[in-house]
């Protein structure tokens, strides 16, 4: 029988709380990261690779949500319901991890070549 650490290790760690009702970028980040913690948790439970992967693709987001934050963007306010706000900048690395990561989750998908801007 496992011990309960041995069974939270193989879930991915002890389940974390998030921060109540996060108002600024940074207080948000920290309920993303745990959000992402908790979502890795449980989808190593289901035992389904592609659906791990997932996690992949939040972290990435995170990390480039953190790195535009430090150069002054509002990542809350970057997505396309936000008009005449200053959107996320992504490298090209950041990129061809995400492609990696969607051609890994959904092998026909027809990815298309983006210009970084």
């Amino acid at each position: 029988m496992l011990t309960t650490e041995q069974a939270a290790t193989l879930l991915g760690g002890v389940r974390k709380e998030l921060p109540n009702s996060p108002q600024t970028p940074e207080e948000i980040l920290e309920a993303m990261k745990a959000a992402s913690h908790n979502y890795y948790r449980e989808a190593i439970a289901t035992n389904c690779h592609t659906f791990i992967e997932f996690t992949g693709l939040i972290n990435e987001y995170i990390k480039i949500c953190e790195r535009n934050l430090k150069q002054g963007v509002n990542f809350t306010k970057t997505s396309v319901h936000c008009s005449g706000e200053t959107k996320l900048q992504i490298e090209s690395w950041e990129l061809d991890y995400i492609n990696d990561k969607l051609r890994c989750i959904f092998p026909n998908l027809q990815l298309v070549d983006t210009v970084v801007r």
